[in-house]
């Protein structure tokens, strides 16, 4: 229609939905028990401020004089809510009008996908892309960046629609009542219960549950996998998607029952040991184990030679040699570390005493030792086309430096324990998104090859979309306690989280910058910034930058930075918040008050 300007339609908060509601059902209904009005507000937060669920349901109430009623009814809505009267006629055949005009039939099954967790639930933008990927809904695409970069697509096209919600730190979820008309489309309108099946069950007894020998896909939770039955023969199941809030092994002899599984998703199972017979999934290709307490990835795995994509968490310390290379069709191969900012500085490592319990020379990679056989595994793999994992050590470093398909498949780097090495050159890795580096004790200097393929050097405007690091979006330094700042930043135009944490001899974050034009945009993508135990620090930059993308700042044990390079221009777009001690920010200098004014509503204390 060519207006002007749109305005989202925002759901209704608690108090306006309640009394909408109670509006809908009347005075007399409401009047006819004491315990209604109660009742009447736990059907209201049911409908989540969605206004169509809260008319519809609000009417359909209007009759209902007794209190049991209301609590089959209250019950109906949260167990069933597409048998509720009025929602499957009223309610969820409006919503269906948005989801019949998504573009395409990719966007609708992504959509539906996300029906399989449960209600609430937040999941991280990239991990919901990666599970597409590895079911299959993104094989249009050469490489694993574009399927990333069109799953990003639809996750914004999504939001956009209001079928996807925002949830905080780069994560979705989905409005309950749009999920529970995700869950109608896939099942009852469609007449195919098999499409998508979700059984948060947490006594586990699956062979209770009777729809789960036709399930294609299920999520199962548990408060302790010792808990889980041994279920009957699934032989549709192509997705398995298991949550644990105890730590625990998985039960013997599970995976028997699953001979057609595709995609395995173990991520906060909490294990600590991989499951016993998981070699036998050899339709398996994809296998998440994020976040667990898995310490050895047996050699079991081996045998899993359809396997395409492979999430790992950073607490892994042994894989047995010749696993990976085993896994011919590996394309994804991914460790990821956790860094975390508190009053006790964290990184997902290990200690040597930590690892001593199962030591196999001859048998086994050390990932925090010196990892180079398990680069020379990987660039053995034909398919491989996306990494992330920690490189331990010089002579593992050296290895990188020489492979150029291992660079060219290198997407998260993390660098430790690079001893020797006081000046270090970055190699060019063209698709690089994050960058750590961490525990180097002899790292002065970080520099970047400005050169391009003409052979001009320098810092110039239109050199930067072509910049070698233009992909580089996070960069995290941790425990560099002769690293004397971070200048070599300016040539990063994307970048948007930094982090520089125990860096005990750094005065400046940026140096000397006179040469960069003002008007080029330094941190101009920069979402947040967070210093931690920099005694030294005096500054972050000599000039007032505009950070148009600011969102956060957290500043930590930085007792001599007492300016901030802001001005009444700085973050005017977003910023949320300043997070540090009190008595620092109390001791920060301003150009002029009205500038300190300004940021004063957005400091929080540590």
């Amino acid at each position: 229609m060519e207006a002007q300007k749109s305005l989202k339609v925002e759901c209704l908060t608690e108090d306006e939905a309640i009394n909408l509601f109670k509006k809908k059902v009347g005075e007399t209904t409401l009047n006819s028990h004491s315990d209604i009005p109660q009742l009447a507000e736990i059907a209201a937060k049911e409908c989540q401020g969605l206004p169509l669920a809260i008319v519809t349901i609000g009417r359909a109430m209007a009759d209902k004089k007794t209190p049991q009623e209301w609590e089959r009814a209250i019950q109906m809505l949260k167990t069933y809510p597409s048998k509720f009267s009025g929602m499957g006629a009223h309610v969820f055949p409006v919503l269906k009008f948005s989801y019949d005009n998504l573009p395409n039939d990719t966007i609708k099954t992504c959509f539906l996908y996300l029906a399989i967790f449960p209600e609430d639930h937040e999941i991280w933008d990239e991990d919901l892309i990666f599970l597409w990927i590895g079911e299959g809904f993104l094989d249009g695409f050469v490489s694993i960046d574009e399927a990333l970069n069109h799953g990003h697509h639809i996750i914004e096209h999504l939001k956009t629609v209001c079928l996807f919600e925002n949830a905080e730190f780069d994560r979705v979820k989905m409005h309950d009542v749009i999920r529970d008309m995700a869950l109608w489309l896939a099942s009852e309108y469609r007449g195919n219960k098999n499409i998508i099946l979700v059984e948060e069950v947490d006594t586990m007894e699956v062979h209770q549950v009777s729809k789960a020998k036709e399930a294609q896909r299920i999520y199962l939770s548990t408060s302790s996998l010792e808990e889980l039955t041994i279920p009957p023969s699934f032989p549709n199941l192509l997705t398995l998607i298991v949550r644990s809030r105890g730590l625990g092994t998985f039960p013997s002899g599970f995976f028997h029952f699953t001979p057609v599984i595709k995609v395995l998703d173990l991520s906060n199972a909490r294990i600590t040991k991989l499951p016993t017979g998981i070699g036998k999934l050899v339709t398996l290709q994809y296998l998440n184990l994020l976040n667990t307490d898995l310490r050895e990835l047996s050699p079991e795995l081996a045998t899993l030679k359809r396997l395409r994509y492979l999430l790992l968490e950073g607490s892994l310390e042994i894989i047995f040699k010749e696993v990976i290379s085993h896994l011919s069709l590996l394309r994804v191969f991914s460790i990821r570390v956790k860094y975390m900012l508190s009053k006790r500085n964290y990184i997902s490592s290990s200690t040597e005493e930590e690892v001593n319990y199962s030591r196999k020379a001859d048998k086994a990679i050390y990932l925090h030792e010196d990892n180079k056989a398990l680069l020379e595994e990987l660039e053995g793999l034909e398919h491989i086309n996306w990494v992330s994992l920690p490189i331990v050590g010089t002579l593992s470093f050296q290895k990188l430096l020489n492979s150029q398909k291992l660079q060219n498949a290198m997407r998260r780097l993390h660098l430790w324990n690079l001893e020797g090495i006081s000046i270090l050159q970055l190699p060019r890795i063209n698709h690089l998104h994050s960058l750590a580096i961490y525990r180097c004790g002899e790292l002065q200097d970080i520099k970047v090859n400005l050169e391009n393929e003409r052979g001009k050097r320098g810092f110039v405007a239109d050199y930067i979309p072509n910049s070698i690091f233009y992909n580089l979006r996070s960069v995290h330094v941790n425990q560099l306690p002769k690293l004397l700042d971070l200048t070599w930043l300016i040539y990063i135009p994307s970048l948007e989280h930094l982090s520089v944490y125990h860096c005990e001899s750094m005065e400046e974050v940026i140096g000397d910058a006179s040469r960069v034009p003002e008007n080029l945009g330094i941190f101009s993508r920069l979402e947040s910034m967070n210093f931690y135990h920099l005694p030294n620090l005096r500054s972050i930059s000599r000039r007032a930058l505009p950070f148009p993308s600011l969102k956060t700042i957290s500043v930590m044990e930085c007792p001599n930075l007492r300016k901030l390079p802001l001005d009444s221009n700085s973050a005017r777009n977003g910023l949320k918040r300043i997070r540090g001690e009190s008595e620092w920010w109390q001791g920060l200098q301003w150009k002029d008050e009205t500038i300190q004014l300004t940021f004063t509503p957005y400091f929080k204390e540590w």
